[in-house]
């Protein structure tokens, strides 16, 4: 085998594998899903948190005048 056809064996190897970690990932992701389902108000919460936005710790001192 030529040092070429080796190389050209070795990335299509890379390709495969990278393939199959991504079929993985994407099984993996499924089942977490299906373990620990998210309850919707905690969605909702997480979706108010991001339309209101967040402040950093020396904000929230300011603010309230609890140090975190």
């Amino acid at each position: 085998m030529t040092e070429t056809e080796l190389l050209k064996k070795i990335s299509d190897d890379l390709d495969f594998l990278k393939a199959k970690v991504l079929e993985i990932e994407k099984s993996l992701e499924l089942i977490d899903s299906e373990l620990h389902p998210v309850r919707e108000e905690y969605l909702e919460r997480l979706d108010e948190i991001k339309k209101e936005g967040t402040i950093s710790g020396s904000e929230f001192e300011k603010k309230f005048g609890v140090k975190l």
